[in-house]
């Protein structure tokens, strides 16, 4: 009879298997510079690790945006309610398996004072070794460049961490395109960091969406980015 896969491997086929297109998995203490009230114990005490799942969104609508907001908003939605499922139905298998797991929501609920989530999806993607932040400050990962999303659990599951990636797939500021595209100036200024991002102008993001694009979504920094599937 074959080994039985570890526990670790269980999750990544399990999230895989339901449709994820990346999973990545990083110690709690990687995300030790979180700031109060949003590190992973703040959730659940016993918090051991965090495991990041990622989704392809579909680029065909980002392309031809800003003609196609309607259709990339419906991308972006279909994705955040699939990942949403995928990591409350890996949630389960852990609580099945004896462990304790909370499942972080890809996008809504969020603090709309603060403009921040519960948990920084992107600093647990780049931890977990799914890519790197770009100057748009978003995740760039390998293969699929900043077209994806994400969603987090918190376990306290015991399970081997992946190695933060070492390659970048941003030009970084000799390229600025997504600076450039924002209609807002919120990436004005970058300085650039592809480990921990930056920290962009969050409320001229949050008003451009809300006030000229009608509570739509943007996703011309998207665009603009030129990294590529490989």
């Amino acid at each position: 009879m074959g080994q039985l896969p570890s526990l670790t491997e269980k999750v990544k086929n399990f999230a895989k298997s339901r449709g994820a297109t990346l999973v990545g998995i990083t110690p709690i203490e990687r995300l030790s510079r979180a700031p109060k009230g949003h590190q992973p114990k703040d959730f659940l005490p016993n918090a051991k690790n965090l495991i990041s799942i990622a989704l392809k969104i579909n680029k065909s609508p980002i392309i031809q945006l800003p003609k196609t907001m309607k259709e990339y908003k419906l991308s972006y939605d279909v994705a955040n309610s699939k990942l949403n499922t995928i990591a409350c139905e890996t949630a389960s298998l852990l609580e099945d398996e004896g462990y304790e797991a909370i499942a972080i929501p890809a996008s809504e609920p969020y603090d709309k004072e603060k403009l921040v989530g519960d948990i920084s999806h992107k600093h647990v993607a780049v931890a977990a070794g799914l890519g790197r932040f770009g100057l748009n400050n978003l995740v760039l990962t390998p293969k699929y460049g900043s077209y994806v999303r994400f969603a987090t659990i918190i376990t306290s599951a015991p399970l081997d961490p992946d190695e933060p990636s070492d390659k970048d797939a941003c030009l970084g500021e000799k390229c600025s395109k997504c600076v450039k595209a924002c209609p807002a100036e919120a990436l004005k200024n970058p300085i650039y960091n592809s480990d921990e991002g930056w920290q962009i102008n969050k409320e001229k993001c949050h008003q451009y969406i809300h006030t000229v694009s009608g509570g739509e979504v943007c996703g011309l920094c998207i665009k603009a980015c030129i990294a590529h599937s490989q």
